[in-house]
């Protein structure tokens, strides 16, 4: 067994142990050690996982290049950074892990913002004091920490204790907290009055003794769910006054904790960091690099159990080796792995079939659930039980299980269908069903098991569904054995015992200021303990479910109708079924539209892919911070909480120009490109219409030969390099090409020409030469990887994830390579003269160092005898038919078509040299990705294809 390194936050120290090393469970002497015995339901390598990314956010994130937080020798006072997890997949966890290091390493405050609920809120104040600050509330706990605010005032009726109270620091508890090195934890609502009045309590209480601590005061800024309410867009609220503006409060709000805009200034000596947590980065990552919460220092992706990848170097995913019931069940398993299981299903015709199918389906998924639970009671008789200790009920009460039910956005369509729905399980009064919801007590009617009897079939059907189920899981995951299902007679009989009785229907209010949150704890009052609340529940809710709030147990999802505004990132957040579900994945469902579902799968194509591309520059291990591209697709953007969101695509079009030519004072490199091409290779003529059109090779370039051909292209005035967005943007698509298996040794997909000693780099432009060379050396990478983020140009809507490579291999396009005769006269210079043909230069006017017009003259609806335009030089020459000639439609050739390299000979009069320009004509069928951009990015704006 290989032992990690002693700097086991560095790449080269993690290491994939096939029986990894246990943390010391007695050993309770750090706040990482504390924590790590609280997280019991971690396999050992999770654990080791979930350390090693913690350790690179602490070392690399928060105390950047050394433990002193300097960059280059020079003191850092603010650094911010983002940390990307996946929906529901542990975010939580390392937010904790990344706390308690940082604690061991004497961060001096840590604020954690838990959410824009208070429900949120709640819920990780309880989660950091059960699992980070652990024992019991005493004097030990007083020496190790200064905890703001106290759980009495947490769990205080909203509104109950004043905010100036809630996040009251008292002044000479402060410094005595600094003086001993006893650091200040905060769990605070990221709610504008909250952050305020915390922000005050901080500038008031502690910046004067961090000024007289007399060394410097790390912060450490923790920001959970950080694109819920913490984005800011600079181009909505460019030119709003920053006082009586309207501007959002809540970034500016966070910012000042550390860098106050008014009062107190923030002492010299603090050095603050601001770690942005969230699933779904779409809108941090587009915010522009001046807003104060923009991550510039670090962004960090974490990674989820699998069936494969490994720990060094880094993947999205790693091995465990626990098996399958260990594996994150994100989009992977979902919309890939499990398809043929039936996980996702569409909908009908009918919304109320719908909901009556997908509640029969969760409750007979219940049933099978509590059959195999040997040993616990039902909910129904869970819930009228009372216990003679909390030990007892936590030991007899079953898991929870839950179903989610999205009709709309609009309250009074939640409510709708709640009622519905309690009245097909056989409440007709639909007055006292709605004063049972009000009261969280709507249980389903146990008349509802009547519909057991005369609808049995019905029922049945998903005894059969979920046996297929788990036969394709077993298959899909080599499983050794499929997980049995009970026979339907005992299902029946849990169904009308237990099952029906104890379930409730629950709609989940959308008031900020609510505590809604599901309850899955056992209580005590004067009679006992009891069961959680929510054993068996269908919760119906709106977009409200969808950020933070965990559903325990979550088996099946209902979407009643397809959303109208597709932002990537807010229906990530929706896929609340993402978690740790394998002990029971046959039975889950996820039942939409399937228009819905294939957006669901787009999105999590596109997640992927900017994954990758972090992993990929965190094992490159450089000082810059990636930069990924966020992806959209043609009919959804990636966000709403940046405007004007534009859309670049990454192939450079059916028919790219090469405008940019050399000044003709001195020999064209790119002259002797053309001719050494056409003295090497076998070439014909080209006539059309009566008239000879130019030259040809007799047999056409592969992708690669073509792209290596444009990459020989050299210019006097433009030679951009390789430390550009251009080349940043490839890049970042070469990672998730080489994630799919790595490239030729020493090839890139962008590859300008190597700048020469002394030269500097030209700024790069957006119809960039290398670009078309590299796209086919992508397109070519692309004919044997399914990568990710792609789509093909043909069929926007699909995944090239998910394409046939063998078809798109055979529909590869070649590349015909030509010379265009213009009207001047016969070239005698620079090579020309010794070709075996004549070449008659074209005369088109250069306008800074740029060729003004393109293809020349178009005439689409040119007849068999006429010429209809340059860019089907190669067809005359094979005597093909020209493809459909229609004005309106596209210019792009078909799918299987072969492409062109059409080189024009300019030479205008005065001209001592000519210089060369270049046509390009590609087919459909290549791939392409839609990269989501601001208008004042460098990606500059759309393209038309």
């Amino acid at each position: 067994m290989t032992s990690p390194s002693e700097s086991p936050g560095s790449t080269s120290s993690e290491t994939l142990f096939a029986s990894p090393p246990a943390e010391n469970a007695a050993d309770t002497s750090s706040w990482w050690s504390r924590y790590c015995s609280q997280l019991v339901g971690l396999s050992d390598t999770t654990k080791i996982v979930l350390k090693a990314d913690c350790e690179y956010i602490v070392d690399k994130g928060i105390f950047g290049t050394d433990t002193h937080g300097t960059i280059g020798g020079t003191p850092s006072r603010v650094r911010r950074g983002l940390v990307i997890g996946s929906v529901q997949s542990g975010k939580t966890a390392s937010m904790l892990g990344v706390t308690a290091l940082a604690l061991d390493k004497q961060v001096d405050l840590v604020v954690v913002l838990a959410g824009t609920r208070i429900s949120l809120w709640r819920q990780t104040f309880g989660r950091l004091q059960s699992q980070l600050d652990t024992g019991d509330d005493g004097p030990v706990k007083e020496r190790r920490r200064l905890l703001v605010p106290n759980l009495g005032e947490v769990s205080a009726p909203a509104g109950r204790v004043p905010l100036s109270t809630l996040y009251k620091f008292e002044p000479a508890q402060v410094r005595r907290a600094i003086r001993e090195r006893r650091p200040v934890v905060v769990v605070a609502m990221k709610h504008a009055d909250h952050l305020r009045a915390l922000g005050k309590s901080i500038r008031d209480g502690v910046f004067r003794s961090v000024e007289a601590a007399g060394r410097d005061f790390r912060m450490l800024v923790l920001d959970d769910e950080a694109d819920d309410g913490s984005i800011l867009d600079a181009l909505v609220e460019e030119g709003e006054d920053p006082v009586y503006g309207k501007l959002k409060q809540i970034p500016r709000a966070i910012a000042d904790l550390w860098d106050p805009r008014s009062g107190v200034g923030a002492p010299s000596n603090l050095r603050a960091t601001y770690v942005a947590y969230t699933a779904t980065p779409h809108s941090n990552l587009l915010q522009e690099d001046h807003n104060p919460l923009a991550p510039k220092d670090f962004v960090v992706a974490l990674r989820t159990a699998f069936d494969r990848g490994t720990i060094a170097p880094r993947e999205t995913t790693f091995h465990e080796p626990k098996g399958y019931k260990s594996y994150y069940t994100g989009g992977e398993t979902f919309y890939r792995r499990a398809m043929a299981a039936g996980l996702c299903r569409p909908t009908g015709d009918d919304p109320a079939v719908d909901t009556a199918d997908a509640v029969r389906g969760f409750l007979v998924a219940s049933a099978i659930m509590q059959i195999r639970a040997a040993g616990k009671l039902g909910p129904h008789a869970a819930l009228t039980t009372t216990f003679s200790s909390r030990e007892e009920a936590a030991r007899r009460s079953p898991q929870p299980r839950s179903m989610l039910i999205h009709p709309s956005a609009s309250i009074s369509d939640q409510f709708e269908i709640a009622l519905d729905l309690l009245d097909w399980a056989g409440h007709s009064d639909r007055v006292d069903s709605a004063d049972r919801l009000s009261k969280s007590t709507a249980y389903l009617s146990e008349l509802l098991s009547t519909n057991l009897d005369s609808e049995r079939d019905i029922w049945q059907r998903w005894h059969k569904r979920y046996a297929d189920s788990a036969e394709q899981v077993r298959n899909t995951f080599d499983v050794p054995i499929a997980r049995s299902l009970p026979e339907w007679g005992e299902i029946e009989a849990a169904l009308r015992e237990e099952i029906i009785p104890g379930t409730r229907v629950s709609v989940v209010n959308s008031d900020h200021d609510a505590d809604d949150r599901p309850e899955y704890d056992v209580w005590l009052d004067q009679d006992g303990w009891h069961a959680p609340r929510d054993l068996s529940t269908i919760f119906i809710s709106g977009n409200v479910m969808s950020r933070g709030i965990t559903l325990e147990g979550l088996t099946t999802t209902l979407f009643l109708r397809q959303t109208s505004n597709p932002f990537a990132d807010s229906q990530m957040q929706m896929q609340r079924w993402f978690g740790y579900r394998n002990s029971y994945v046959e039975l889950c469902r996820v039942i939409a539209p399937q228009e819905q579902l294939a957006l669901f799968a787009a999105y999590h194509d596109n997640d992927e892919a900017l994954r990758q591309a972090v992993v990929h520059a965190m094992n490159e291990d450089s000082t810059g911070i990636p930069s990924p591209l966020v992806l959209q697709g043609r009919e959804f953007m990636a966000t709403g909480k940046i405007a004007n969101l534009r859309t670049k695509p990454l192939c450079p079009g059916s028919k790219p120009f090469i405008r940019l030519v050399n000044d003709g004072t001195k020999p064209d490199p790119n002259a002797e490109l053309v001719t050494s091409l056409f003295r090497h290779h076998d070439s014909q003529d080209v006539s059309a219409a009566g008239l000879l059109r130019g030259r040809i090779l007799s047999q056409p370039f592969t992708l690669g030969e073509a792209g290596r051909l444009l990459d020989g292209l050299q210019f006097d005035r433009y030679s951009p390099g390789l430390q550009n967005w251009q080349a940043e943007m490839w890049r970042d698509v070469q990672a998730r090409v080489e994630s799919q298996g790595q490239l030729p040794l020493g090839n890139q997909l962008y590859m300008p020409p190597e700048l020469s000693e002394g030269i500097s780099a030209s700024t790069v432009r957006r119809d960039c030469p290398y670009s078309i060379g590299a796209y086919f050396r992508l397109w070519e990478a692309c004919l044997s990887r399914h990568v990710r983020g792609l789509v093909p140009t043909e069929s926007p809507r699909l995944r090239w994830s998910m394409s046939d490579l063998s078809e798109r291999k055979r529909l590869q396009p070649r590349f015909w390579i030509g010379i265009r005769y213009g009207g001047g006269d016969v070239v005698t210079v620079d090579g020309f003269a010794n070709l075996p043909f004549e070449v008659r230069a074209m005369q088109r006017a250069i306008e800074n160092g740029e060729l003004v017009a393109t293809w020349g003259s178009r005439s689409p609806t040119a007849g068999p005898t006429e010429y209809r335009g340059d860019e089907y030089f190669d067809y005359y020459f094979r005597g093909e038919t020209l493809p459909n000639s229609l004005a309106d439609e596209p210019p792009w050739r078909p799918v299987g078509s072969d492409g062109l390299i059409l080189f024009h000979i300019n030479q205008v009069e005065g001209q001592l040299h000519p210089s060369v320009a270049v046509g390009v004509c590609i087919p459909l069928g290549g791939p392409d990705q839609f990269a989501a951009t601001v208008p004042s990015s460098h990606l500059g704006p759309v393209r038309s294809k």
